[in-house]
């Protein structure tokens, strides 16, 4: 099996190689960046946007009060410029910021700020990040460049959730337009504004002349083009169509690196692939079904044959690169005995069927489903792999229509509550439909509590717990790979997956 995958990756090699024999850069010398990405930027309004393709668009156009260090240690100054906590924990006092203005030259005062968060912690369907924020009770304005957050509780990582694209600080009401108006057109503090935007095509930001960073940004533009066959991407960069390739795929890193102008960065993640198995669904609602699917798993092998040493054997569904990860979590390790035993056990023992999903253009999540697929036969499981476009994908997720999917989850902020929220709890925006009052015990506490040590025990509770159920299966752990050419300069990502744009230039190409 795994020899025929490893051939499956040198063909995609071949192609490419041949589609970049004989290309020329056409890029010009000009500050206009072009980043061909995976995924589409479909939202621009902070509490609502979604994906990646959302968030990391929005934090180029928004700021925040806090902002995340580069290496996903902790926080530092953003639109805050400093912060007290009171003796009980229960209330904050941030100094804003002064002299920035947003888009439309509007000086950012309290108001804005306490407009923004009222609006992202205020619960709505549409907004999934809002559980982020339920432990903020007001907001009070002390003065036009102060303002007072009270907490129905003492709640660690209200520094790292004010971090958080979805409470990116707008202008109050919207600056006089509709909330639709502004979803379209939106307005913030950040080194760039939305210039043009193609839905399902492109998203364009132009610099802002007026940005509070002198000197920043240094790009006259930039334009997330929207490619999802990471073949095209990879030729795209090849050819100087575009300057960046937002993850490349493993397999095609040997011919990127001989072309000529062109590298390959790879930048420390918090990036995690997993399996979302419905627990809602028989027999995946079924324990003893889940760990045979897990213990028949070959993550070493995946490692080597879908991703070429380039990532990592995944033990927990925590990221490593994260605060609070267990590096002593035991993961149910590839063992097809034990598999077939725990199966045995089930109230499925001998056959069922099931569909993965499977996000079209990404052939390395086609590759990682066909292994899955061979792997769970062999537990006389029948696996069906549908392929779908990555917003029908995602959407099917939020409804529960799935039995099976793979993502790729990189943590927005430096506190593991997030994930923990996100990932495990009852109300998990993933959609397992997984439940367990003591994981739920654990999360709610650990928030809560102002000794690190204490909630690194707990967080290693959920994990050992998580890794025990099998609601989720981690696969691998991945660094963050970006195809660069050789103009682009000062190209950096944070460990957090944030893009640090202000920063970049582009020199003229040799």
């Amino acid at each position: 099996m795994l020899r025929k995958f490893a051939a499956v990756a040198v063909a995609a090699v071949m192609m490419t190689s041949v589609a970049a024999c004989g290309s020329r850069s056409t890029a010009a010398d000009t500050q206009d960046l072009v980043v061909a990405r995976s995924l589409e930027t479909t939202d621009m309004l902070p509490a609502t946007g979604y994906s990646n393709g959302d968030i990391w668009a929005i934090q180029q156009v928004f700021q925040t009060l806090t902002r995340n260090k580069t290496d996903g240690s902790g926080v530092e100054p953003g639109l805050a410029t400093s912060w007290k906590k009171s003796s009980d924990g229960k209330s904050w006092t941030f100094n804003l910021r002064k002299g920035v203005k947003f888009h439309n030259g509007k000086t950012m005062t309290a108001k804005d700020v306490k407009f923004s968060i009222d609006f992202a912690r205020t619960a709505r369907d549409d907004k999934p990040w809002q559980f982020l924020f339920v432990a903020i009770k007001n907001v009070d304005i002390i003065d036009d460049y102060t303002v007072r957050l009270d907490l129905t509780q003492p709640w660690a990582p209200l520094l790292a959730d004010l971090s958080m694209s979805a409470i990116s600080i707008m202008p109050a009401n919207f600056a006089g337009k509709s909330e639709s108006q502004f979803r379209s057109d939106p307005i913030g503090t950040g080194p760039f504004k939305v210039g043009e935007w193609k839905k399902g095509d492109y998203i364009k930001l132009v610099r802002n002349t007026d940005y509070w960073e002198k000197g920043l940004p240094k790009l006259n533009s930039v334009t997330f083009k929207y490619v999802a066959d990471a073949n095209t991407r990879s030729q795209m960069v090849q050819a100087g169509q575009a300057q960046i390739d937002e993850f490349p795929t493993a397999v095609s890193v040997a011919s990127l690196k001989k072309t000529k102008n062109v590298h390959v960065d790879s930048f420390p993640s918090t990036s995690l692939i997993w399996v979302n198995l419905n627990n809602r669904k028989k027999p995946l609602n079924d324990v003893h079904v889940r760990r045979a699917m897990a213990y028949a798993i070959d993550k070493a092998a995946i490692v080597r044959a879908v991703y070429y040493g380039q990532a990592e054997s995944a033990n927990s569904m925590l990221s490593k690169n994260l605060m609070g990860y267990a590096k002593e979590t035991r993961d149910l390790k590839y063992d097809m005995a034990k598999a077939k035993a725990e199966l045995a056990k089930s109230t499925a023992p001998k056959h069922f069927s099931l569909t993965i999903q499977v996000q079209s253009g990404d052939p390395e999540k086609s590759m990682l489903a066909q292994v899955l697929q061979e792997s769970w036969k062999e537990l006389g499981i029948d696996v069906t792999l549908q392929t779908l476009d990555s917003t029908t994908v995602y959407s099917n997720r939020t409804a529960g229509d799935f039995d099976v999917a793979m993502f790729e989850m990189t943590n927005d902020i430096s506190d593991p509550d997030e994930w923990m929220q996100y990932m495990f709890s009852s109300s998990a925006n993933v959609n397992s439909g997984y439940k367990n009052p003591r994981v739920d015990e654990l999360i709610k506490k650990a928030a809560a509590d102002a000794d690190t040590d204490a909630r690194l025990k707990d967080y290693a509770e959920v994990q050992q717990i998580i890794a025990d159920e099998a609601p989720e299966i981690p696969l691998v752990y991945k660094p963050g790979l970006f195809a660069v050419r050789d103009q682009v300069k000062n190209f950096k990502v944070t460990t957090l997956g944030e893009y640090k744009l202000s920063d970049v230039s582009i020199a003229q190409e040799q």
